[in-house]
């Protein structure tokens, strides 16, 4: 048997809804109209965002619209779903794709219109009985089908809480069957929408289509400042966009730790490195020194003359200037000196000092310039005194 192409159409019942795949192949429909569909909640209006052809048709789920709007467990939350939250339809799963019933005319879309007015007007008398009855429960929307046969309410608590009671005056005053769904936190803000922290519209009411679990473990690995404030959105739980980036830090981390080690251990192999050389090098002078100690301690207990020769060789080899004086000493006293050799020394002859011929030849020349010097005194003696005295 062979199987042919059906064709698949992906439809949405509201903006940044899931989308669910429903059989087309006798409808003639393009992305972005409008058409009535056949769910497990009854007839509803949804628009088409997608077309594909397949050979075999996918299981469907058997509540998409109750589905996407189920609280997904995060960070160890328990997902909330009372039993009177569920229909008997959707417990028991389809078992092939349903099919979209027609194309929305204009009169199904003013339907649909006048139906949002109902709602508006089902909320605040939901409402108003809740308030009245004083149950903890917060009410987030009321939603009618399309025939206007089921309404249902949407609403948020923190505990289970017994509504028997109000859903039988809902549904004599509204003249319709009621059903009570209770949601989380994140289904809250995602149905109410509003903007983050940065200033941007919430994520999970502008693109996500689910939700992703989100641990205090991913803000650590980003190093984030670990302040609620910081780190929790409007609902009161961790950022959706901590999972973003997640991946890449994870990848980094891990990518930094393999150097860090590397580096760790580069840094310890120079430093046992370096020790070692010191060690080596200690090793070494203290063999030296031992060394020079026995050295030492053979010379103390060498003889004076071995020591001596010693000496000697030292010197010859450069050795101190005080050692060679004191070989050049000991030299000497080895010498015979000549009393020891048997010679008579012989006296050497004073010298006498010898008169030069030229000195002798000057004194009489001195005396005569005396005697010369004398009389010129005289003359002028007499010449101050006058020419009369003799």
């Amino acid at each position: 048997m062979i199987d042919t192409l059906i064709k698949i159409a992906g439809v949405r019942f509201h903006d940044n809804w899931k989308v669910y795949d429903f059989d087309a192949a006798d409808i003639d429909v393009a992305v972005g109209d409008k058409v009535i569909i056949d769910s497990d909640r009854g007839l509803g209006v949804a628009q088409v965002v997608r077309l594909r052809k397949a050979q075999e048709p996918p299981a469907v789920e058997a509540s998409p619209r109750e589905a996407e709007e189920r609280e997904l467990s995060i960070d160890g939350e328990e997902e909330i779903a009372p039993a009177e939250a569920l229909s008997p339809a959707a417990s028991t799963p389809s078992r092939g794709l349903r099919k979209i019933l027609r194309k929305a005319t204009g009169e199904d879309l003013l339907r649909e219109k006048k139906n949002r007015a109902r709602e508006a007007e089902a909320f605040s008398v939901a409402q108003a009985m809740i308030a009245e009855r004083e149950l903890p429960m917060k009410l987030i929307r009321a939603e009618y089908s399309f025939d206007a046969s089921r309404a249902t309410f949407s609403f948020f608590s923190e505990n289970r809480v017994d509504f028997r009671e109000l859903v039988k005056d809902l549904a004599y005053k509204l003249k319709s069957r009621i059903e009570m769904r209770q949601i989380g936190v994140r289904d809250v803000a995602r149905m109410i929408g509003g903007f983050g922290s940065c200033g941007r519209e919430l994520c999970c009411s502008a693109f996500l289509k689910n939700f992703e679990p989100v641990s205090i473990r991913m803000a650590k690995k980003q190093e984030m400042v670990l302040s609620p404030a910081k780190i929790s959105g409007v609902c009161g739980r961790l950022l959706c966009c901590l999972s973003y980036e997640f991946e890449m830090y994870d990848a980094n981390k891990k990518d930094l730790a393999s150097m860090r080690e590397a580096a760790v251990k580069d840094k310890k192999d120079k430093k046992d490195e370096e020790e070692l050389r010191i060690a080596e090098e200690r090793k070494e002078a203290d063999e030296r020194r031992a060394a020079e100690e026995k050295r030492r301690q053979e010379d103390r207990g060498q003889p004076r003359e071995q020591r001596r020769d010693r000496q000697r060789e030292g010197g010859q080899k450069g050795g101190r200037p005080e050692k060679k004086r004191d070989q050049q000493q000991e030299k000497k006293a080895q010498q015979p000196g000549p009393e020891q050799s048997g010679e008579r020394r012989q006296p050497k002859p004073e010298k006498q000092p010898v008169r030069e011929p030229e000195q002798n030849a000057q004194q009489p020349r001195q005396e005569e310039d005396a005697s010369a010097r004398k009389k010129k005194r005289g003359f002028w003696r007499r010449k101050k005194k006058g020419p009369g005295t003799s």
